[in-house]
C-alpha cells in the first residue's frame, strides 16, 4: 500500500519522494513492519565530487546530523564487507547501530545494511551522472523490531512523513556542503 507519495520541483530540479507501508502478518502483528522509501534529488555537482561526502563517514556525519558519532570496526579491503559502529541522537536520546556496506561501486553506488534494537534496514545512495550533476536516488527498505512495529502499524503516516522530512533536510545539507545553494 501506498502511504506517502510526493513529487516536487523547485528551481528547475525535480525530487522525488515515495514511502509504501507493507503489512507482512496474518491475524497479528506481524514480527517486522516494512516500510519502502525512495527519494530521488538532483545536485550541482558531479558524482566523483558527491560521492566522498556519503561514502566517507566523517564527511557524512557534517550532513548527517543526527549521527553523533561512527568507527569503522573492520575495514575490508575491497569496501564490501567493512562493518562499523554509528550512535544517532534524536530528541535527546541516543540509539547505536552496527552496519555492514554491501554495495559499493567508486562514485556509482554505495549500500548499507544497519540494524539497531529498534529497526533493521537496507539502504542504497545510488549516482547518476548528468554532466555537471548528479541524480542521487536514496532507496531504503525498514523492517521495524517490538515495539516499533506496533507503533508505525498504528502511525505509519506520521513516520513516514517524519522520514521524508528527514531526508530532504539531509540532502539539503548535502546539497549545501557540496556548494549547490
Amino acid at each position: 500500500m501506498i502511504i506517502f507519495k510526493r513529487k516536487s520541483e523547485k528551481n528547475g530540479h525535480v525530487r522525488n519522494a515515495a514511502i509504501y507501508f507493507q503489512y507482512t502478518g496474518r491475524n497479528a502483528l506481524p514480527a517486522g513492519q516494512r516500510m519502502k522509501i525512495s527519494y530521488e534529488d538532483e545536485l550541482c555537482k558531479i558524482p566523483e565530487e558527491v560521492f566522498p561526502w556519503i561514502a566517507d563517514p566523517s564527511k557524512a556525519m557534517r550532513w548527517q546530523k543526527n549521527v553523533k558519532s561512527g568507527e569503522i570496526l573492520i575495514q575490508n579491503p575491497g569496501v564490501i564487507g567493512t562493518t562499523f559502529k554509528e550512535i544517532i541522537e534524536e530528541n535527546g536520546k541516543s540509539l547505536e547501530m552496527y552496519g555492514t556496506i554491501t554495495e559499493y561501486e567508486k562514485d556509482k553506488i554505495i549500500g548499507f545494511n544497519i540494524e539497531s534494537r529498534i529497526h533493521k534496514f537496507n539502504v542504497s545512495y545510488i549516482f547518476e551522472s548528468l554532466g555537471e550533476k548528479t541524480k542521487l536516488f536514496i532507496k531504503a527498505e525498514i523492517e521495524w523490531k517490538f515495539p516499533m512495529n506496533v507503533i508505525s502499524f498504528f502511525m505509519h503516516s506520521k513516520i513516514a512523513a517524519g522520514l521524508i522530512k528527514q531526508l530532504r533536510s539531509e540532502v539539503r545539507e548535502l546539497k549545501n556542503l557540496c556548494a549547490c545553494s
